[in-house]
């Protein structure tokens, strides 16, 4: 009789104790399920504020050392709001991701793609550890900002990303925030290819520099390409987004959606044609072999060949109309193929495109011509002859090939940890007389290398160039497992996502053979490139279940 009673007891106890930790376990079920909505809504966030916010800022620039770029009041538009935001935004998302992982035990995966994100970090770590110019390596350059600490962002928010799950709703969600940079931006280069400045406008103006003082004036002839500072970063990023919407217009079974996209895609074109930038260009007709590879083995081949015939002929007559208002714009698409420019021989367009940038006209504010002399006083009674110069040319690239070269030589100096990022401009020979004979003058700093990779291997060494590059390359491969391994995955609204995200990816890193890294649309690659990661993830997982 006593056992029984105290067996009832014990049971009575032992489903009180379950019913206590299924409680528990639903309030960390909702808990969790709150914070990854909280993570979702910062990462689209980034994706919408980080590559369109600009405004002027200025800031007191020490210089590592007494050269051309002195030290002084320095004034940016395009990446220090950016920077700012970024950080604050990644550290939130850092912490909501550590209180899931220690407070609520969830379990990150442990796979080699986590492994290469750690060696990256501790590599771009000890890079800005060891550089010479510690400081101007963890933040980077005034104008620029993409030192360490942008990079640690970027690991964080993939790393994150990464290790999450995404249903489709919400990766539609992630591509549907970038739909403003392109409007927006589509907007202004047709402005400047009308002869149109919005700057001139007094709100935009305002907003834009009213935090500068008013005695201070833009050189003549700045204007506001869009939100990046430079238009081979219009044209780059143009592409890559161009590929993205026209992807998921080809094989998406919304027809109103896919309308949407093929719009999308093509104000993306736009800013690739304006922004007078061969870049994009080359990238988008490197993509077109692997976007028809993908209709070949798509089961929806009819309705995607329609739409890109579609595109293409709506592109064709978006192209003449701008290329007859300035035909520079046949000469860095078409051009690049055939030499003869048919708009050439017409009158050419009032507006002349001017070589001045926002980002140029506030440099110009607190640098007035001046020459600096470093080394003790000159000695008036040496005699010296002046070298033979070579002569003013543009070298292969437009000059490029030739930063290329004079990177490799730096390099080899420091191949493990580099000099630091964003250091460039502090170890580049300013002075060699080939300069001119590359790039028509000798009136031009260089800044940066004007290829991703060479800036990643310049600045943080080959442990960090070939752990990025693994990370790429696992991507790219896994994605295509999940492909061949689950076929109809292909066809579904997921599969036309993960495939415009993965060509995405792609046109990126091409793209990135001509152009660096801003912090203006890494955060948009590293992102989308978590998502694609996440999605790896998922598919492995359900694999061994």
């Amino acid at each position: 009789m006593d056992y029984n009673k105290y067996y009832k007891k014990s049971k009575a106890n032992s489903e009180r104790k379950i019913e206590r930790d299924d409680n528990i376990n639903n309030i960390d079920v909702k808990e969790s399920a709150t914070i990854d909505k909280t993570i979702y809504i910062l990462l689209t966030t980034v994706l919408v504020i980080v590559p369109l916010f600009i405004k002027a800022h200025l800031s007191e620039y020490i210089s590592p050392k007494l050269t051309f770029l002195s030290t002084g009041m320095q004034a940016d538009i395009f990446s220090y709001y950016k920077y700012i935001f970024l950080i604050i935004i990644t550290i939130l998302i850092g912490i909501l991701f550590l209180y899931k992982v220690f407070f609520l035990q969830y379990k990150i995966s442990k796979n080699y793609l986590n492994l290469f994100l750690g060696i990256l970090a501790v590599a771009i770590t000890l890079s800005a550890v060891l550089s010479p110019y510690k400081s101007l390596a963890l933040h980077g350059m005034y104008n620029r900002h993409e030192g360490t600490i942008a990079f640690i962002c970027y690991i964080v928010l993939f790393f994150v990303t990464a290790n999450m799950k995404f249903s489709t709703k919400q990766i539609s969600g992630f591509l549907y925030s970038l739909y403003p940079f392109v409007i927006l931006n589509m907007v202004t280069s047709l402005a400047i290819l009308n002869g149109k400045n919005l700057l001139d406008i007094g709100w935009v103006h305002n907003f834009i520099l009213g935090s500068i003082p008013e005695e201070a004036q833009l050189s003549e002839g700045a204007q506001l390409w869009g939100t990046l500072s430079n238009p081979n970063y219009n044209s780059g990023i143009g592409s890559i987004l161009a590929i993205l919407f026209l992807t998921w217009a080809l094989f998406d079974k919304n027809k109103l959606r896919t309308a949407i996209n093929v719009v999308m895609g093509l104000f993306s074109l736009v800013i690739v044609l304006t922004s007078l930038s061969t870049s994009g260009f080359l990238t988008i007709l490197a993509l077109f072999p692997f976007i028809i590879l993908a209709i070949l083995v798509h089961k929806q081949k009819g309705k995607a060949l329609l739409v890109l015939g579609s595109f293409l002929i709506l592109a064709t007559a978006m192209f003449i109309p701008i290329a007859n208002k300035n035909p520079r714009v046949w000469d860095e698409t078409i051009g690049f193929i055939v030499k003869e420019n048919p708009f050439a021989s017409q009158p050419q367009a009032s507006l002349m495109f001017i070589e001045h940038d926002v980002k140029k006209g506030l440099s110009e504010i607190f640098l007035p011509d001046r020459a600096y002399a470093e080394g003790s006083e000159m000695d008036t009674n040496v005699k010296f002859s002046i070298p033979t110069l070579p002569e003013p040319g543009i070298g292969a690239g437009t000059g490029r090939v030739y930063n290329w070269e004079k990177t490799l030589e730096l390099v080899k100096e420091r191949p493990l940890f580099g000099y630091g990022l964003d250091t460039f401009p502090y170890f580049f020979p300013q002075n060699d007389p080939a300069i001119i004979a590359n790039l028509g003058t000798s009136n031009i700093i260089f800044d940066k290398p004007h290829n991703m990779f060479l800036g990643l291997l310049y600045g943080s060494g080959f442990f960090a160039f070939l752990s990025f590059m693994a990370i790429m390359i696992l991507i790219v491969f896994k994605q295509l497992k999940v492909y061949f391994k689950h076929e109809k995955h292909m066809a579904s609204h997921n599969g036309v996502l993960t495939l415009s995200i993965l060509l995405l990816g792609l046109a990126y890193l091409i793209q990135g053979l001509f152009n660096d890294s801003i912090v203006a649309a890494a955060p948009i690659f590293w992102i989308l490139m978590g998502v694609l990661a996440a999605n790896i993830n998922q598919y492995e997982e359900e694999t061994i279940d």
